[in-house]
């Protein structure tokens, strides 16, 4: 039986993670009275150097409610990746700003600054800086062509507790940082966010507003604890069967129709719409899957580091030294043949961000983007492959993983 390599399936879970989401899912009676967000928030507090750190429901809560404490919203513009999720260009239009797509360099996925600079306005009040893949962005060049007035508000989505050689620990050059974790992200409490910001004035603002949030709705809870659990037991006999008939993807089938998988983007939020009951305060039951996985943060980023380095060394292609990267991005014109070739041998090649701002065409308009703004963003997301760098890929499947790629390039 094939050994499936499922980028977008829990990727981060092991033993220790299962077990303590299984626990946690019979105890119930528990989840209004667990605080592990106190012990969460001083992990990041110790890491970044700065008390002011405010858990989420999520990532794009964390960005709505920064963008609320600088006192941006209506007749405001904040410049934006066009090679992103639309989770993070959602909150500048739920503050009643407008966000502005900015183009996308290949050679880092990073933003194209010549665009960057013809897109800056007298309207432009704040930028989102996307270290695209745990690629670093230059955000000291950004605050040069931006200048002192643009607040810049640094997106570690990618990225949690990378450093870069020249500017240090990411995240800690901005006005503000937003940290996520989703299921496939650096860690996971498969929902879940932060907002670190380094003013006190800010972040007495943001207190105000933290203080009036609603708590995690409880109804969410047993979905989200069962994700990590399933995905467990399931990844290992995705395989096991006949041809596409196989026990893991029956399970996954009947998952998705009972709706026991949950959503990690809501319907309408393709459209720009906010679910009403975001933003919210990160429930206490989730930060301590987040905090079981915060123990092993250098666990993996070491080990995407080294998995990093052996596709460095097939492609020939470093995106700089001693990267982390949460996935290791690729361009091949043949996508569809090198996917479906990559499936037969077990391994899932993901494919962030296909479409532009992961939407459909028809809701691009509804996301205040216009097609043809931003060229080479479209050109990239019709030819790019993501290689998985978590933690079940040895060296051995992430040699296998080379050869294969290596025949479509």
């Amino acid at each position: 039986m094939k050994k499936a390599i499922l980028i977008g399936a829990s990727p981060n879970t092991e033993s220790d993670d299962a077990n303590s989401a299984f626990r946690l899912l019979l105890m119930p009676w528990t989840w209004s009275r667990n605080r592990g967000d106190i012990d969460l928030k001083a992990k990041i507090s110790e890491l970044f150097g700065t008390k002011n750190v405010f858990l989420y429901d999520s990532g794009r809560s964390a960005i709505t409610e920064v963008l609320h404490s600088l006192g941006i919203g209506p007749g405001d513009e904040v410049l934006v990746h066009a090679f992103t999720c639309l989770v993070v260009s959602n909150p500048v239009m739920w503050v009643g700003a407008r966000p502005i797509y900015v183009d996308v360099n290949p050679n880092n996925f990073n933003f194209d600054l010549n665009d960057l600079k013809k897109k800056l306005t007298k309207k432009t009040k704040a930028v989102i800086v996307q270290h695209t893949f745990g690629i670093p962005e230059d955000v000291s060049q950004i605050r040069k062509i931006v200048g002192p007035k643009v607040k810049i508000i640094e997106d570690l989505a990618h990225s949690l507790g990378s450093v870069d050689q020249d500017e240090g620990l990411l995240g800690t050059k901005g006005d503000a940082a937003i940290l996520t974790f989703g299921i496939e992200k650096v860690i996971s409490s498969v929902r879940g966010g932060a907002a670190i910001v380094y003013s006190d004035t800010v972040a007495d603002k943001m207190n105000l507003n933290y203080q009036a949030l609603p708590k995690f709705p409880k109804n969410f809870l047993a979905l989200l604890l069962f994700n990590p659990i399933f995905w467990w037991l399931v990844t290992p006999i995705y395989y096991f069967g006949f041809g596409f008939f196989t026990l893991g993807r029956a399970f996954v089938f009947i998952g998705h129709k009972l709706g026991v998988l949950g959503k990690s983007i809501e319907s309408g939020e393709y459209e720009g719409t906010k679910p009403k009951w975001m933003p919210a305060k990160m429930s206490g039951t989730l930060a301590l899957l987040a905090l079981n996985q915060w123990k092993k943060l250098e666990k993996f980023n070491n080990h995407r580091a080294m998995i990093t380095k052996i596709y460095d060394n097939a492609f020939e292609s470093s995106y700089g030294k001693e990267l982390k990267l949460l996935r290791y991005p690729l361009l091949i014109k043949d996508r569809a043949k090198l996917v479906k070739k990559a499936r037969q041998k077990g391994i899932v090649i993901g494919d962030w961000y296909k479409k532009i701002l992961y939407s459909k065409e028809k809701n691009l308009s509804s996301l205040l983007y216009k097609k043809g703004t931003c060229p080479k963003a479209e050109k990239i997301g019709k030819q790019i492959i993501n290689l998985p760098t978590f933690i079940k890929v040895d060296k051995r499947k992430a040699e296998e993983i080379t050869q294969l790629v290596k025949k479509f390039i």
